[in-house]
This record gives C-alpha cells, sequence and structure tokens, in this order.
C-alpha cells in the first residue's frame, strides 16, 4: 500500500473513532437532547422522594443513576448536596471536587460545581478555603448570585458587618429587591459593636442609617434609646414608644429600658399608664402584665402585683418567668421562709428558665430573641412563641 493508501486508511480509522464516539454520545441522548437518565426510573422514583422529603431513599436511587452515567453532571451536583445535608461533608467535597477538575463542564456548570464545593468547606469549617471558592466564582461571574449570598454568609458568621453589607447591597442590585430590612440589621449590628467598644458617635450614626433603611429595624431604636438613656431619658422613651408603635409584637423587648427612661425623667407613673394600656387592647398579652407586675411590686405594691401575676399565669402557664416573679412577689407579702429562698435562687439560676423564641422561616429555637437565625440564615425571623392556656400540658 502506497504512503497515500496508509494515510487515506488512518483518517478513515480516525474518523470511524470520532464518528463511534459521537454516536455512542447521541445514544445517551434523546431527540430533545436531554440526558438518557432522565429516562430511568432510578431518576424518576429519586426525585419522587426528594420532594416527599425522604432525603436518604432519594440519594439511593439517584446514586443506581449516577452508577449507570457517571458523567451525568447534575445527577453528581444534587448528590453532593444531599451528602453535605445529611452530614456527609467529606463525600460532598470529594464529589463537587470531582465535578470542579472533569474538562467537559461549561462555564456555568463549573461556576455551580464552585459554588457547591464552596458551600461543602464552609459546612466543613474550612473558611479561608469558602472564601476563595466563592470568590473564584465571582472572577468568573461577577453576578452569580449563589457565590455572592455563600460569601455574605461568611461575611456575617464572622461579624464583619461592613462587608456582609457591601455584598447585600449587591444582592438586593442584582435580585432587584427591597433589601432595607436585611441592611438595616446590619447596620444595627454595627451601632452594637460600636456602641460596645465606647465608640458612641459611630454607633448613633449607624443606628440612624439602619431606620433610615427600615423603621423595622427593633434593635436599633434599643440602641439609640441605650446612648441618650443617661444624659436624655425623655428622649429615650420617645425613641422607644416610636418602636413599639412600628413593632407593637416587639413591644416587651422595650418594657425594662422604657421604665428606666420614665423614671429617669420623674414620672414612673406612665409606665403603668402605657401598660394598661397595652392590656385595654390585648387582655392576653402576658408580657405587660409581668413588666407591670414588677414595676408595682418595686415600687411597694406587692399585692397589686400579685394579682396582675395570677392574670398572667391563667393566660400563659408554662413560663417559668411568671413563676420566678410570683414567688418574689409572696416573699414581698411576707412568705419567706428557706425552701422558696432556695427555689427562687435554682431558678434565677437555671439556664433554662428563659421564654422560647423560634424561627418562623426554620423553627429553630432560641433562648432569648435573635435578629439573625443561627440556622436559616434569615434575619428578623424569631418571634415569641405563645402557647394557650392548655398548649403546654403533655
Amino acid at each position: 500500500m502506497t504512503d497515500s493508501g496508509l494515510l487515506a486508511a488512518g483518517l478513515a480509522a480516525l474518523a470511524g473513532l470520532a464518528a463511534g464516539r459521537a454516536w455512542a454520545k447521541a445514544r445517551r441522548r434523546d431527540l430533545f437532547g436531554r440526558s438518557a437518565f432522565r429516562s430511568s426510573p432510578h431518576y424518576t422514583q429519586g426525585l419522587h422522594y426528594l420532594a416527599a422529603g425522604e432525603t436518604h431513599r432519594a440519594m439511593s436511587e439517584l446514586g443506581k443513576v449516577a452508577r449507570d452515567e457517571p458523567e451525568a453532571f447534575e445527577i453528581l451536583l444534587v448528590l453532593g448536596n444531599l451528602h453535605r445535608d445529611t452530614g456527609q461533608v467529606e463525600r460532598a467535597m470529594q464529589i463537587h471536587q470531582g465535578l470542579v477538575e472533569r474538562g467537559d463542564l461549561s462555564r456555568a456548570e463549573r461556576a455551580h460545581a464552585l459554588v457547591c464545593l464552596g458551600a461543602d468547606q464552609r459546612a466543613a469549617g474550612f473558611i479561608d478555603r469558602a472564601t476563595r471558592t466563592f470568590e473564584d466564582v465571582l472572577e468568573m461571574e461577577p453576578r452569580n448570585i449563589h457565590a455572592l449570598a455563600g460569601l455574605q454568609n461568611l461575611h456575617e458568621e464572622q461579624r464583619r458587618w461592613r462587608e456582609a453589607f457591601e455584598i447585600q447591597t449587591r444582592l438586593g442590585r442584582l435580585r432587584k429587591s427591597d433589601e432595607g430590612l436585611v441592611l438595616g440589621h446590619i447596620q444595627a449590628e454595627i451601632g452594637r459593636e460600636a456602641l460596645a467598644a465606647g465608640r458612641t458617635e459611630e454607633a448613633e450614626k449607624a443606628f440612624r442609617t439602619a431606620l433610615a433603611l427600615d423603621k423595622r429595624v427593633f434593635p436599633a431604636h434599643l440602641g439609640l434609646a441605650d446612648i441618650a438613656l443617661a444624659s436624655d431619658p425623655r428622649r429615650a422613651a420617645s425613641v422607644l414608644q416610636e418602636a413599639m408603635a412600628v413593632a407593637p409584637e416587639r413591644a416587651y423587648l422595650a418594657f425594662e429600658r422604657l421604665a428606666r427612661a420614665y423614671s429617669a425623667s420623674g414620672e414612673p407613673s406612665r409606665f403603668v399608664t402605657l401598660c394598661e394600656s397595652i392590656l385595654t387592647r390585648d387582655p392576653r398579652d402576658w408580657r405587660a402584665r409581668l413588666a407591670l407586675a414588677r414595676h408595682l411590686r418595686a415600687g411597694g405594691r406587692p399585692d397589686e402585683a400579685y394579682g396582675l401575676l395570677l392574670r398572667a399565669l391563667n393566660e400563659n402557664p408554662h413560663v417559668l418567668l411568671v413563676h420566678l416573679e410570683v414567688w418574689r412577689t409572696l416573699r414581698d407579702l411576707g412568705v419567706d421562709d428557706e425552701p422558696v429562698a432556695r427555689y427562687v435562687v435554682a431558678c434565677e439560676e437555671s439556664v433554662f428558665y428563659r421564654d422560647p423564641h423560634i424561627c418562623t422561616r426554620c423553627r429553630y429555637r432560641a433562648d432569648d430573641m435573635l435578629w439573625r437565625c443561627p440556622h436559616c440564615h434569615q434575619w428578623n425571623t424569631f418571634v415569641e412563641e405563645r402557647l394557650g392556656p392548655t398548649a403546654g400540658v403533655l
């Protein structure tokens, strides 16, 4: 055979090999370009389990698809996320790292894989690596919302509030959404840290910026009141009254400060009037009854305080705070023996005596009011859980 014949045969062989590979690849696609794994019963069943919240069964079915189609990018991406969500972070990192190292991914697919890898690294506690990974994504796609959100969560967890504010601003522009409430809470955190460090002017500026962004940022109201309380208690009272008007469901967070502000202004009776007006609007508000009872007991009126506390118990009998105040009031009424004293001390020292607060997004529970949920990372989602008189009975 001549050289030209050998060359022609070689080219024909290469062409045949390329055609064979193309045909094999085409076999894995249906007429609409969809991967063949989508016709697998394991894929369909896996989606069913995933929608039903049966994560482990979903992982089992999708794992079977991945064994049959080891190049199925979407399946591996989801499987890695499921491993992370079930605590198998190392396995999730292996899967997503393997995807990142593949050479056949599109730019968008590689960005998705990197975002998932960054989430794995964050879950594993590798904060610096996760930060670099999200930044790598943003170098590729500066408008990648998932990478920005991941970086935002990292900044918030490290209390890097100024960086978090900048990222959240970018996210708001990209989402075309009003992020004023979240941005306001971030400014309030800047203010709280400045106030704790003694930088009063900086703190006040941050609190006022927070309220300019959204009046519902309750900790900003509280911060401004704390700044004003020593020098201008009337202004502090005005700030707190505005806060209660804007967010009446959080009014109880201002009670203690407001009582101090009224007393410092020489008008302690205004707190009694305030609590009575709240109870007129909502007779079941046990927090207002508790605050008023404390105020009356401190003013030497334990008999009136005791009556208020009994009504508070009727409304919310499971709250240990009310029981504790009842015992303090009884002690002021003359019931003062050693067993009662020991009981009161035990309650005061207990780490479980505070009332439960719950996140309305993910149902995470906390002893005290939190402005950012440590579980789902949402802002302003905590409320006080209020049970009826019979709801606490087991």
